[in-house]
């Protein structure tokens, strides 16, 4: 009895599999799932989700579910919490000036050995830099940009000023202002302000000193070195700008002066590369961009984000690569460029045909790329972000109290130098 139960057992489970496999059952493999945390929204947004549609289609075995975690210290904030609850997406999008946050708490390892040579060779220096610390590469580059200058082609006519050449230096910005500073219905309100440069933290104050020769950290990340003449004389050139010739407001943050600029409130400010598409489709005047003026030395600061694979699962971990990669290929850092206003990562891309056509008839695309040559990331230390902080608050009382500059810098250098003695005796 107990032999005719277990053929007939197996009589039952082969013409099962035979239903499943030959008539359409559930023996097909399900595709892999993968987790996407990213933080780009609207313009941005939605090229990405293009493109993870595209690859979702044509990768049958695998599904990118995309999932939007606000802006980059709301993402490092969600992705801290889901790693010290064991629950992290499989790949997520993450700010160059955070990574050293997850490399010291090790939730993420180096992925050096994983990439191939082509990709090494292909992707330039400089987006590898921004995701590499001591010689291992923990993430792939993805959307890196840089300051341009951007300015009202309108407003430059209307002020008699040759909108085909835009100033170079700061020491020009300052002359071009006081042409566009404007109060036009004479009640004693400016309505149009020349420029507007907004130093916020690390990332506005960094590639002055730089043009200067100055640094913000020493080589070893072990001091600030910036409380001196070169970075003083940064703060002076702003400070003259507000309160010397009166061509730039005192109060307004990159956010509020990057909407005055689109309502025609500023007629020229530095603001990031990834902006120009949207900038180009929605302002109602003509938009020009030119390289970031400079003082001494040209300079300007990559930012932007890497993504970083979190899996722990050997093959989700091979296919988030596989995406990632996918990703930063030829066509779609060209498509990233050219649909954002990011740079495209790839030499290839760079030297294309494709993009050569596209710059001649977009040639404000070109200058963030134009500007590699003097392009460098932040001083990164796993304090940068409380560094950022502490710079913000600085300049803030030095721009907007009218603080004296070497008296707040200087505090400020002592507050970092604490934090970063920290971390030396850890």
């Amino acid at each position: 009895m107990k032999s005719k139960y277990s053929i007939t057992g197996l009589i039952i489970l082969l013409g099962a599999a035979f239903i499943l496999v030959f008539c359409g059952g559930r023996s097909e493999k399900a595709p892999l799932q993968l987790t996407f945390w990213h933080s780009m929204s609207i313009y941005q947004g939605n090229v990405l989700y293009d493109l993870i549609n595209q690859y979702n289609e044509e990768h049958k075995d695998v599904v990118i579910n995309p999932v939007f975690q606000g802006l980059y210290p709301d993402m490092k904030a969600k992705l801290l919490n889901a790693i010290k609850t064991d629950n992290p997406p499989d790949i997520a999008q993450v700010a160059i000036e955070y990574l050293d946050i997850f490399i010291q708490n090790g939730s993420i390892q180096p992925i050096t050995e994983y990439i191939p040579e082509e990709d090494k060779n292909d992707i330039l220096d400089q987006f590898w830099r921004c995701v590499s610390r001591k010689l291992e590469v923990y993430a792939y580059p993805f959307n890196i940009s840089v300051q341009v200058l951007y300015y009202n082609k309108d407003a430059f006519e209307e002020a008699g000023l040759n909108p085909e050449k835009p100033p170079k230096t700061w020491d020009e910005v300052i002359e071009y202002a006081k042409k566009l500073t404007k109060d036009f219905d004479g009640d004693g309100i400016i309505d149009q302000w020349g420029v507007l440069v907004s130093v916020e933290g690390v990332f506005g104050f960094t590639p002055l000193i730089r043009q200067l020769g100055g640094e913000v950290l020493n080589e070893d990340r072990t001091k600030a070195v910036f409380n001196n003449e070169k970075g003083v004389r940064v703060m002076n050139l702003l400070q003259d700008m507000i309160y010397k010739y009166r061509v730039m407001p005192s109060k307004w943050s990159l956010f509020e002066g990057t909407n005055a600029f689109l309502q025609g409130k500023i007629a020229m400010g530095p603001i990031t590369s990834a902006g120009i598409k949207f900038a180009e489709e929605n302002l109602p005047w003509k938009l020009g961009i030119a390289p970031l003026p400079y003082i001494e030395n040209k300079s300007v600061l990559l930012g932007g984000a890497g993504l970083v694979v979190l899996s722990d699962s050997y093959n989700e971990y091979k296919q988030s690569l596989d995406f990632i990669r996918w990703l930063s290929s030829k066509e779609n850092t060209i498509r990233w460029h050219k649909e954002t206003g990011y740079l495209p990562l790839r030499k290839s891309a760079i030297e294309s045909v494709e993009l050569k056509s596209f710059y001649k008839a977009h040639p404000n695309y070109k200058v963030a790329l134009d500007q590699l040559g003097y392009a460098r990331p932040p001083d990164f230390t796993p304090y940068l972000p409380q560094i950022d902080q502490i710079l913000r608050f600085a300049i803030d009382e030095i721009l907007i109290n009218k603080k004296e500059p070497k008296i707040i810098l200087d505090i400020a250098a002592e507050k970092i130098n604490e934090l970063l003695a920290t971390e030396e005796e850890q």
